[in-house]
């Protein structure tokens, strides 16, 4: 048996059934259309590939006065000038969040029988990027719809950067996507009320960030917020801070990672002794800061070049600085506490968007990068057939209402935070 003949006779069958239903369809809607003013003045074929396969079909164009109406272009939900339907866009978009462009072409052939270029990855995404900006353009509509607040003792902030390469008319160069993970605590190995953040501006995220916690969680004065970051540029302590600030958070505490600070610790002590390792361990677990000195200070006795007493101040500095960031949980008075997460959450991203020669546009970038999250929640397929589209195009219809105006008068209206609560620029 060659089961790919049989699989192309199986699918004949259907698109013959496929094309008599939307026959039959056209016939059951002309009584409506025709009490609703419209005259049908001709038929206009059409070739669309679905996931069942390539169809080409003829459909009634309804008319009244200039305007004019195809019902069963409607009804498959299908877009004046496109070849593809609405359900193929979506899947390629969804396997375009784990797979190059080119790839998720062969996919494509091999698993449906339909040819398809990069290019058609290309103008899925791009759908997925028009989407993404009305869907934005809808939150400013819905600000004043109330929302059930989430109540939680501990809510958890981490934050860290993830490198990809990117390109722009200057050429290619290093992008740092910014990347939060909001979450109250862990069951099971599950974040529980995990949102996650990603922007190609930090500042931007950061915004995101309060504007999330500001509007979905509820603050009380029992509220403690645990935040934890590496310390680099955009994730100091500082940045922490003032969102706690913004939040009118009672208890605040911050911990510096613990494992880049056991990474740090690691890479500067191979050269020396265990004991010197374990020692510096030791300090940081116990939280002595007199013992951290005085395993630092060994450690100068023992430098031979001046890039390893470079290295050393270097080091030095940092957990100086850092030191109070590095006290244990049980030492604070708090109960186990859920960090170090952001490296397994960064691999959805990294998988996808580094290494294998890629680079990405600022636009490209963002784009996919919302798109991984979305998948990653199974919230992809809403942004292609979510309800929510067809309440967007109610509200673009009303002439007094645009996405723009909402936006400003959501500005106006201050719906996100008050402006004592907004972070400092």
């Amino acid at each position: 048996m060659n089961e790919r003949e049989l699989y192309a006779a199986f699918q004949t069958g259907n698109v013959e059934e496929f094309i008599n239903s939307l026959k039959a369809y056209d016939k059951e809607v002309a009584p409506a259309m025709r009490a609703a003013g419209y005259k049908c003045k001709n038929q206009a074929k059409r070739t669309v590939l679905f996931t069942f396969g390539e169809v080409t079909f003829s459909r009634n164009r309804w008319y009244k006065g200039t305007e004019c109406r195809v019902p069963v272009d409607e009804k498959l939900g299908l877009v004046k000038n496109t070849r593809y339907s609405l359900e193929l866009l979506y899947q390629i978009a969804e396997l375009s969040t784990n797979t190059p462009y080119r790839k998720v072409a062969k996919i494509v052939e091999l698993m449906y029988h339909l040819h398809i270029t990069k290019d058609t990855v290309l103008k899925a995404v791009k759908l997925g990027e028009r989407l993404l900006k009305e869907r934005e353009d809808y939150r400013f509509f819905q600000e004043d719809k109330p929302v059930d607040k989430i109540k939680a003792k501990f809510i958890y902030i981490e934050g860290d950067g993830v490198m990809v390469k990117s390109y722009d008319e200057n050429g290619s160069k290093n992008l740092d996507l910014a990347h939060f993970v909001i979450h109250t605590g862990s069951r099971k190995g599950k974040l529980l009320d995990k949102k996650e953040i990603v922007s190609i501006s930090n500042r931007l995220a950061r915004d995101q960030v309060l504007d999330y916690l500001y509007n979905h969680f509820e603050i009380s004065d029992d509220t403690i917020l645990i935040t934890n970051s590496d310390g680099g540029h955009g994730y100091t302590p500082y940045v922490f801070k003032e969102i706690a600030k913004a939040l009118k958070v009672k208890r605040h505490e911050h911990f510096w990672d613990a494992y880049h600070v056991n990474k740090k610790l690691k890479q500067f002590y191979k050269s020396y002794s265990q004991e010197l390792l374990d020692q510096a361990f030791e300090a940081i677990q116990t939280h002595d800061k007199k013992k951290l000195r005085l395993v630092l200070d060994t450690t100068e006795s023992l430098v031979e070049t001046p890039e390893a007493q470079e290295a050393l101040a270097s080091l030095s500095v940092q957990l100086r600085r850092n030191f109070q960031y590095t006290k244990p949980a049980t030492l604070r008075g708090l109960p186990e506490v859920i960090l170090g997460i952001m490296e397994s959450q960064h691999r959805k991203i990294t998988y996808r968007m580094k290494k294998r020669g890629m680079y990405w546009s600022l636009a490209g970038a963002d784009t996919m990068t919302q798109m991984i999250l979305l998948s990653a929640t199974g919230e992809l397929r809403d942004l292609f057939f979510g309800d929510w589209r067809e309440d967007y195009e109610r509200y673009q219809a009303l002439d007094h209402l645009s996405a723009g105006r909402a936006k400003t008068q959501a500005k106006e209206r201050d719906y996100h935070w008050p402006k004592s609560r907004r972070m400092k620029k």
